[in-house]
């Protein structure tokens, strides 16, 4: 049965919602979290891994990393093998060696390992986050890769984006401009999830263009928000829905370079916990949005 046109909430409501769910994604993982590192400790002139909590499990890489693996390569240009890297998990705090922060996970050079929290394993951008670590094969975040071809990607926050050093100037001063002024479109990959595709993982990625031949930046409808926010998302079925969006950290998520393209991507699995992104089996609605402006309705199918 085709799902009935959904009422979007209002967007003051959707604003107050998505920051509030920002803090509370802080606050699951840990105050101050470092997103993710890449570690490498030199000893004997050999690379030594840092030593792994007592609860370390190594543990199978599910269906999905190979796709994440995919699309991680595709934004980096870099290629690599997945299987020649190992993962391990641990439901104890993980901490950078060096200088002690509180991080959920962290590539080590010397075994070619990636280290997660248990609450980390199942999230996509922290997860390609040290995808891009490995393909890399080395440490630090540099802003060309981490902020600029993956940008949206993989998670990239608060302490990456300071070991990403400072914002470029633009060669010109970004216009204000008016969302009129940027194609905003979203991908549903698959087109039409299945618990038999990548385990019941999907992704909606939201994509916005600048059409200006000019530097530019999106001006709001509704001046004055309390945050500025960049990708958006709503999702909405006869029976569930979930709204959620992003807060920039950086300028080169609210700067455009003439023609260029952004995206976001958002990880959803088959479910029943909605607010976890879990969504379950049904016909849906889904548009994207970049600050306050929205792109048009389209529809997928969620299948068993």
């Amino acid at each position: 049965m085709a799902a009935t046109r959904p009422t979007f909430p209002p967007l003051t409501a959707f604003v107050s919602g998505k920051v509030s769910r920002a803090r509370a994604i802080r606050s699951l993982t840990i105050p101050g979290v470092v997103v993710a590192v890449s570690l490498a400790v030199i000893a004997c002139d050999r690379l030594v891994d840092p030593r792994l909590p007592a609860d370390a499990e190594p543990f199978t890489p599910p269906l999905v990393y190979s796709t994440w693996w995919k699309m991680t390569e595709a934004c980096s240009g870099l290629t690599g093998s997945l299987e020649a890297v190992s993962w391990v998990k641990t439901g104890q705090v993980l901490r950078d060696p060096l200088n002690g922060e509180p991080i959920i996970g962290y590539w080590s050079a010397g075994s070619n390992r990636i280290v997660l929290a248990n609450t980390a394993v199942l999230s996509g951008g922290a997860v390609r986050h040290e995808m891009l670590h490995a393909l890399l094969r080395k440490s630090g975040h540099p802003r060309s890769e981490f902020l600029g071809k993956c940008l949206g990607t993989v998670h990239c926050q608060e302490g990456c984006v300071d070991q990403a050093g400072p914002y470029p100037r633009p060669p010109e001063f970004p216009i204000l401009v008016p969302g009129s002024s940027i194609d905003i479109t979203v991908d549903v990959e698959p087109g039409n999830p299945t618990g038999a595709s990548d385990g019941g993982f999907f992704s909606i990625t939201v994509m916005a263009r600048n059409r200006s031949p000019h530097w530019v930046t999106v001006l709001p409808a509704q001046p004055g928000l309390a945050v500025t926010h960049t990708f958006s998302f709503d999702v909405r079925g006869q029976s569930a829905g979930v709204s959620s969006g992003e807060i920039a950290f950086d300028p080169s998520e609210t700067i455009f370079a003439p023609g260029e393209i952004k995206r976001h991507v958002f990880d959803f699995s088959i479910g029943n916990n909605i607010l976890s992104r879990q969504v379950p089996a049904g016909s849906y609605m889904v548009r994207g949005a970049y600050t306050d402006y929205w792109s048009t309705d389209s529809s997928f199918v969620i299948g068993p």
